[in-house]
């Protein structure tokens, strides 16, 4: 069984990667890193920033690394003051809130192949997550910006009824659906409702460590 990955930065996980002395190649303009995990050949794909690099890399995956699970572990900015600095989730919707085609009276965020403003994860993927790690499940609002400001935050958190954002989740989870392959977005909180890009920078890399032993679990519990 093939597994596939998506992580943005390598700093986002690389600790992991050093620790399954997974071994590089580049396809594609792509790095892509594989080791193998039990029986399974599990390829980490750093996409860069940004939902349309996230979407290429998880094609990638699912086209050439024939990956049957696609899985993305990254960091988030929290749009709620309950949800702190550090903390990990996993996403049950996506909202891609700068899709826009209002003007023919559609919402903003609504896609015509989608039921619904938000786009449902897999649920099946969250239950086999919840039996390893219990954690909260959040809607996520996901664009290509970074959400600096606690006022951008608290407009997304009211327009959208969104608790994180990002800036891939939309990309990985629309080309995951389309492609018909269950996926499961993991998430750790790198800068809190006040906080911006100097909170990002300072705790990226520890905000990041809270699914790190995480991983080798889920890879061990899939059939």
């Amino acid at each position: 069984m093939n597994v596939g990955i998506v992580v943005a930065m390598e700093r986002e996980i690389a600790p992991f990667l050093q620790k399954v002395n997974a071994k590089l190649e580049k396809i594609n303009g792509f790095s892509v890193w594989n080791f193998l995990w039990e029986d399974k050949k599990v390829y980490v794909c750093i996409s860069s920033v940004g939902e349309i690099c996230a979407s290429a890399a998880t094609q990638l995956l699912i086209s050439h690394f024939d990956a049957r699970y696609i899985f993305n572990f990254g960091v988030v900015g929290s749009l709620r003051e309950e949800i702190s600095l550090l903390s990990t989730m996993y996403v049950g919707e996506v909202v891609h809130y700068d899709m826009d085609t209002s003007s023919f009276g559609i919402p903003v965020g609504r896609y015509s192949i989608f039921d619904d403003v938000a786009i449902s994860t897999n649920k099946q993927m969250i239950e086999l997550a919840q039996k390893i790690a219990p954690l909260p499940v959040v809607r996520c609002a996901s664009a290509d910006k970074f959400v600096d400001t606690k006022e951008d935050k608290n407009r997304l958190a009211t327009q959208f009824g969104a608790d994180i954002c990002d800036m891939e989740s939309a990309g990985i989870l629309i080309t995951c659906r389309l492609n018909n392959v269950p996926c499961l977005l993991v998430k750790a909180v790198s800068d809190s409702l006040t906080g911006g890009g100097k909170e990002f920078a300072q705790s990226c890399c520890q905000a990041a460590t809270g699914y790190m032993n995480f991983i080798t679990q889920l890879l061990g519990s899939l059939n």
